[in-house]
């Protein structure tokens, strides 16, 4: 009796493990193509020097606009771009000589797990474009696909 009593309690401590172990890759994929996804963003910005169109998510998916490119690639993620203007002398109110914008893009991270009921909003994924040299955003919050 006693060893099926201690058979029993090393199958659970491997279901244990084996389920942490689901749980991790699961969360590591999840990341990973939110990373994938800010990349492409980030790319398809700097390519068009800021001059693409977002899209929206009622709009199909053509490979015209931002969201349109996320969809064929088979990311349904949320996403915000914002601008932030780039001056040569930002101390000097005088001389302010406009450079350039850096686009930043921000993606939320939400990881699901629904056979054990698990669902997190983890800190969203921020990435930034290069300076972008020329003409400059006109608004700071370009768009928002949420």
């Amino acid at each position: 009796m006693r060893e099926a009593v201690g058979g029993s309690l090393l199958f659970y401590i491997m279901l244990g493990i084996i389920a942490f172990f689901v749980i991790f890759i699961a969360f590591i994929m999840n990341y990973a193509a939110t990373y994938r996804a800010s990349n492409l963003v980030i790319t398809k910005i700097e390519q068009t020097e800021g001059k693409i169109d977002l899209g929206s998510e009622n709009s199909t998916a053509d490979d015209k606009t931002l969201y349109g490119e996320l969809k064929n690639r088979g990311y349904y993620i949320a996403f915000r771009v914002t601008c932030e203007l780039i001056f040569r002398n930002p101390e000097d109110d005088n001389s302010k000589e406009l450079i350039g914008a850096v686009y930043k893009v921000q993606i939320p991270v939400k990881f699901d797990l629904p056979l054990i009921g698990l669902s997190m909003n983890l800190p969203p994924i921020q990435n930034e474009t290069k300076t972008i040299y020329g003409e400059p955003c006109q608004e700071r919050v370009i768009g928002s696909i949420s």
